[in-house]
């Protein structure tokens, strides 16, 4: 028995009607699990993958308030959203670690500058108890080998045990001035916390097996020439 051409058109045309890329989507969220299910099992593996992550992200939005989709839009044009929205993602993924590997090219280049200008070495780790009240106090040198004066110095003291795991690290912004050729002492403290696992660890390094790493962020001189680790 011979198809009739007008058939295979007909056949062709609902076919085409039919296909899971033109099925409108229910604003409503909460409908597309009925409505679209069999439309989605027909979706390829990755327009399926698409799809279920937009529909993660569409019924937080809505949660919060949101109108994830418009009245007409359908399956295709969703996966579509989601595809740009994906490639966001992984855009700013590449460029947040991009950055984050020129801050820190920059903070080392920084700090090979910084190490034949400046020396720093810890005078003091101890823990200072008055009553029920303990303090945590670090004591730091600093040396200017430079020839220009020193008017501040920010950055992180790393301190680090004997199996090379950084137990604290602790912002430094000392702004009292360090002339050239002459050095000076900076005292700070902070209040213990006997339940904060990183303060009994630093507390622990007392007895002086550890290593510390000064990691300079912004060196100010005395001429307004500033040497700085941008993020």
């Amino acid at each position: 028995m011979r198809n009739h051409p007008l058939a295979i058109l007909f056949a062709l045309t609902l076919s085409a009607c039919n296909a899971p890329m033109d099925k409108l989507v229910p604003v409503d969220v909460a409908k597309w699990e009925t409505t679209l299910k069999l439309s989605i099992d027909r979706l390829s593996a990755e327009d399926k993958k698409l799809f279920l992550g937009f529909m993660t992200r569409a019924r937080l939005e809505e949660t919060l308030g949101g109108k994830p989709i418009e009245e007409g839009m359908t399956i295709g044009r969703v996966i579509e959203r989601q595809k740009t929205w994906v490639a966001d993602e992984v855009k700013k993924e590449v460029d947040a670690r991009l950055s984050k590997g020129k801050y820190e090219a920059e903070r080392a280049a920084l700090k090979r500058v910084v190490d034949d200008l400046l020396t720093v070495t810890v005078v003091e780790l101890k823990l200072v108890k008055k009553g029920h009240v303990a303090n945590q106090v670090i004591k730091l040198a600093f040396s200017n080998k430079g020839e220009k004066d020193i008017l501040g110095i920010k950055g992180q003291i790393r301190f680090i045990d004997i199996f090379d795991h950084e137990v604290e690290s602790i912002g430094l912004r000392y702004a009292d001035g360090l002339k050239s050729g002459a050095s000076s002492v900076w005292t700070g403290s902070r209040h213990y916390n006997q339940y904060q696992e990183s303060h009994k660890a630093l507390a622990a390094l007392e007895n002086g097996n550890y290593r510390f790493q000064f990691e300079p962020e912004m060196i100010v001189f005395a001429d307004g020439v500033k040497l700085i680790a941008k993020r």
